[in-house]
This record gives C-alpha cells, structure tokens and sequence, in this order.
C-alpha cells in the first residue's frame, strides 16, 4: 500500500513539473513574440490592406496583411510602444516620377525649397518627401541629382511610395487620395499635409505647437487635425494637418473602398452626392467655403468625390475632433459627450490664435482677394494652375519679379549651387493633369475591383 502511496505521490509531482516547463515554455514565446512587435518600426498591419514598410531611398516592399499579426490602436503604433509626443512632420508628395520624361521635376524643386525655407526658419519638424515612381518608369528611384538635390537640406527623408500596377491608375483622382498615406507615417504625432507646389513662406510649426503644447504651457489650443477652408470649398486639400495611427490608416483606407464599391452600382457620374463617403449632412450642419453663399449640404464642391471630400468627411464625421479656420476665426469641432461641441476661437488680429505666434515673421497677405492678413493662408503661396514658378522664363516673364517667385528662385539658385545639381524642367506639363476627372475615377475603381481592390498589384 504505501508503495502505491509513493508511486502516486511521484506521478503527482511529475505532472505538476511538466506543467510548469509548458506554463514557462508559452510564457518565452509571448514574451519574444511581443519583443519582436514592440522593437518593429515597419509600419502596421491592417486587415484587406497592404502593409507599407517606408524605406528612405528604396522603393517600398510591400507584405500581405495575412502574414503579419500585429494589431495597433490610436494609442500604440506597435505593440509596447506608445505613440510618439511632438515629434512633426511636414508631408509633400510627387506622382508619376520617371526619369524618362521629368514631367515631376518642378515638383521635386519646390519641396526642396521648401525644406529651405522650413530648415532656415528654424522649423524642428521632419520634411517627408513622398515618391511614387511611374508605371512606365525603367527606374524604381529618382536620378541621383535629383535625390542629391532633394536632400540637400538635413530635415529631408525620402520615403518611396509602391507604384501602380497599372497605367490605368495613373491619374488625378488616384494620386489625390494616396496624400492620406500620411495616417500611417506613425513615427510622427502629427503630419501636415501640403501640395507640392505650395510654398512655405515662413515655419509653420507654430500649427503643430498649439495643437500639441508641452505640458507647461497649458492644454491644446486647436486639435489634433487642422484644416483651412477654400474659397468655394469647406476644406482645401492641398493644406491639412491629421494625427497618423494605425487605427486612422486602417480606418481610411475602409471607408475609401467602401465609397468606391458603392459607386460600381450608381448612375453617372457613379458618385452620391446626399451621402458623400458616408455622410447626410443636415441643414443646421451646412458646409461653406470662404466666398459668400458658397454653402451646402450636398457633396457637390469642387474635389468633393476626390481628396477634399475625404479629407471633410474625415474630419467631422469620422473623427469629430478638428479645427477649421476661416477669414478670422476658427472653429473648434470636438465630441463632449457624444455630442458635437463647436468653440470659436478670434484670429482677426495681431493677438489672434494663429496670427500671434505667425506674426513674428512679418508676412503680409498673398491674395487680395481674401481681404485678411490672418494665418495661415498668409503664411504660404499656393502656385495654382500654369503660374508655377517653373513653367516661367526667367528672362521674359515679368511675374518673376514679385516677391513670392524672388524668394523661389533665390532658394532654387543656392540649391543648385550647393548641390552642384542643375535643375531642368519640362514646362506646363504635369504627369496627371490638373484636377480629378470622373471618368478616369470610375475606370481606375473598375479595375481596382477586379484587382481584388490592390491598386498595387501588377496587371
């Protein structure tokens, strides 16, 4: 009997040492396993969607979303890691790169110089140059002068977008709705956006400041997303501030498949303008732009169906948490309760919200026909159209003359000098056009969907 008792006794003991080897075992694996996510700076995943791993100066790999199984929040852009504080960043981006034709070089030009500006300004924040290469290009990079020229300045990361895997992605519309990429640069806490033929005419980081203070200097003054109305338009996408997470580059990416599946089942111009992306908007919530009666609810302004549509709608209606300046005032749009709370802030002189901290560099207005010298629309120049700085002849055009083109090509000079780089440009040609076109929309969403909606996929 007591031989039983022993015999028992040891089985007893056996077992329990066998379980805490596997209770050890599974604990090392979880504890590498978060380790490994933690210590990764590739990016995220998000489910049905490409993950993006930002290279400088390489072309973008990209990975399956399947094959990788971190999970982020707005809190955390990895595992382990907490999202990061002040640290900003100023995003351009240039479409349809290729060696070949240089139809982007007047592009790669003006970021350059206005990382020049940014940097002798003393800006503190990253400029990302975001590439996207041809379709049609032999070359997955820009040409060595070009990447010489672009990083001249130390503020300067080149980060290579994927290409489209078609030509039939190649246009306006397509190109618009990459700018949102910056949701996922979540290395920075905050991104402003800027098309790449605007000119920084001073810092902008005072926008980045007040949205996100250091502790001693009290709470937040605007939010975390920043956009400025145009003058026919609720939301301008050429100049726009949003908080990057893995959640909001997931989240954007859904709602943009979403409105594209839906217009595969709508009439011409395949586009709902009552919902937009995803929004009836109300009377009492009528959009506006800066012109008078330029108002509405539908989703009929120009660009609505492209990036300012999105960028509107993700603003006040997927978000909720945003600032939107206008002539002089802004106001302050945030959830209090699950309710939409607006606080209106003055900027309508020198002791204004955006004015105060901007005044310091003594810019004056650069368009009359906004009547106002508030910032930031004074802070700086938007070269629309064929009045892009590198499209003039230096020698004949009487337009270099104003000040804003001066001060452009005084910086493309000293640039070329200091890169040994000389700049060349093909005149009045941009590789998209100038604006997005319904036609080649719905073209690009129809392939897209037979492409399983991977615009990235080679056809």
């Amino acid at each position: 009997m007591s031989r039983q008792i022993g015999n028992r006794k040891l089985a007893n003991l056996i077992l329990i040492f066998c379980a805490i080897c596997l209770s050890c075992s599974m604990y090392n694996v979880f504890v590498l396993h978060c380790k490994d996510t933690s210590n990764s700076n590739e990016g995220f995943s998000a489910s049905g969607f490409k993950q993006f791993q930002f290279k400088e100066n390489a072309a973008i790999t990209t990975t399956t979303a399947e094959s990788l199984s971190r999970e982020s929040s707005d809190k955390t852009h990895s595992q382990g890691d907490e999202m990061p504080f002040r640290k900003w960043a100023y995003a351009f981006l240039a479409g349809g790169c290729s060696r070949e034709n240089r139809q982007h070089s007047g592009f790669i030009a003006n970021i350059a110089i206005a990382a020049k500006i940014l940097h002798e300004q003393n800006s503190t924040a990253d400029v990302v140059a975001l590439i996207q290469m041809s379709y049609d290009s032999k070359h997955d990079t820009l040409s060595d002068d070009e990447t010489k020229f672009l990083e001249a300045m130390p503020n300067v990361k080149i980060k290579y977008l994927p290409r489209f895997g078609s030509r039939v992605y190649e246009n306006f519309y397509a190109l618009m709705m990459e700018k949102f990429q910056i949701l996922g640069l979540v290395d920075y806490s905050r991104v402003l956006f800027l098309d790449s033929d605007v000119q920084p005419l001073a810092s902008l980081d005072y926008i980045f400041d007040l949205s996100e203070p250091l502790p001693e200097n009290g709470p937040a003054v605007i939010e975390e997303n920043f956009i400025i109305r145009w003058s026919a338009e609720p939301s301008a996408g050429g100049f726009f501030m949003l908080k990057p997470s893995a959640e909001n580059y997931k989240r954007s990416q859904e709602i943009i498949i979403e409105t594209e599946k839906k217009a595969l089942d709508l009439p011409w111009p395949h586009w709902d303008e009552v919902e937009g992306f995803g929004h009836k908007i109300a009377p009492s919530d009528k959009w506006m732009g800066i012109k008078p009666k330029k108002e509405g609810t539908n989703w009929t302004w120009h660009g609505a169906f492209a990036d300012q549509g999105f960028l509107y709608h993700w603003v006040r209606y997927e978000k909720g948490n945003v600032s939107i300046a206008y002539q002089q005032q802004i106001d302050n749009y945030s959830i209090v309760d699950g309710k939409v709370s607006i606080k209106t802030l003055p900027n309508d002189d020198s002791e204004g919200i955006l004015n105060k901290p901007s005044s310091m560099y003594g810019i004056t207005p650069w368009n009359k026909n906004y009547r106002t010298k508030s910032s930031p629309w004074c802070d700086f120049v938007h070269y629309i159209g064929t009045g892009k700085p590198w499209n003039l002849d230096r020698k004949t055009n009487p337009k270099v003359q104003e000040p804003n083109y001066v001060k452009w090509f005084a910086a493309l000079d000293e640039l070329e000098k200091m890169t040994n780089v000389k700049m060349e440009f093909v005149k009045r040609k941009t590789p998209y056009g100038a604006f997005p076109v319904s036609k080649e929309r719905i073209d690009y969403i129809k392939l897209k969907a037979k492409n399983n909606w991977d615009v990235f996929k080679k056809v």
